[in-house]
């Protein structure tokens, strides 16, 4: 399941540390108030090194992690390895819902799992089934919030989640249909590896930018896919949780810490 690094990992960035220190001192400036920061690692389920990897270092730097996981993917052997893992203080990650199948059903557009070619009586369906097992796997380690793969969804969708009484839903930044009252959208607004741009140079400099606006909305979400890190990409991780750590001005939450 591993997948291609983004071209940003492909060469080293002299002076990174304090290039991305700056454009968080920014963004923090900007800010009304504290900005918030979450961690939401997608595509959760099959254990692997890059996983492990992954939970070291958060571990390390003792912040919190918003694991998306995908029922179908989860099972109870994998299951006892994941714990074996992550047991060592749980209230560190918010393990939720990542889909079902994480399959797209679009036949034409962009790749959906829960998307207008679906009918409104499958989708809640759908959910509640994969609700069903990861309560059962999870237990009281199960967080009733939904990530949407490809972190898009239709608007039945957002009804069935305020049906299901999930407590909020998390895409993309400026994701449509625009969500309901009682189902908040935490969004990411900082992408770390499915970057699509074709230089190195101009991956980080769009991913500065990307961190300095996202700390200035007060909520800045990250987007984490560990399938897709490479050495270098872990290297970054590491650099970027520590500053995240080390600033006094922010306050790194998961999911279940926001209104």
């Amino acid at each position: 399941m591993t997948k291609p690094a983004s071209i940003l990992y492909s060469i080293n960035h002299p002076g990174l540390h304090d290039k991305i220190t700056a454009h968080v001192d920014r963004g923090c400036q900007y800010a009304i108030h504290r900005p918030k920061v979450f961690f939401r690692a997608d595509d959760i389920g099959v254990p692997s090194r890059r996983f492990q990897e992954l939970i070291e270092c958060f571990q390390k730097h003792k912040l919190p992690l918003c694991l998306a996981t995908v029922p179908a993917w989860l099972n109870e052997i994998r299951l006892k390895e994941l714990r074996r893992l992550t047991v060592a203080n749980s209230s560190q990650w918010c393990w939720h819902q990542h889909g079902r199948v994480h399959r797209n059903f679009e036949k034409f557009g962009k790749k959906q799992e829960f998307g207008p070619a679906r009918f409104k009586r499958d989708i809640h369906a759908s959910l509640s089934t994969g609700r069903e097992r990861l309560e059962n796997l999870l237990d009281k380690d199960f967080h009733p919030f939904f990530t949407p793969p490809w972190n898009r969804c239709s608007s039945d969708t957002l009804q069935a989640l305020a049906d299901l009484r999930f407590k909020a839903v998390s895409r993309s930044k400026g994701a449509l249909p625009k969500t309901l009252p009682n189902l908040p959208d935490y969004q990411v607004n900082v992408d770390l590896h499915t970057r699509k741009e074709v230089s190195p140079h101009l991956a980080l400099e769009n991913l500065l930018a990307e961190f300095e606006q996202g700390l200035g909305s007060g909520l800045c979400g990250i987007m984490i896919h560990h399938q897709r890190m490479n050495k270098s990409a872990l290297e970054v991780l590491d650099l970027i949780l520590g500053i995240i750590k080390c600033n006094q001005n922010l306050i790194p939450v998961h999911f279940d810490q926001l209104p």
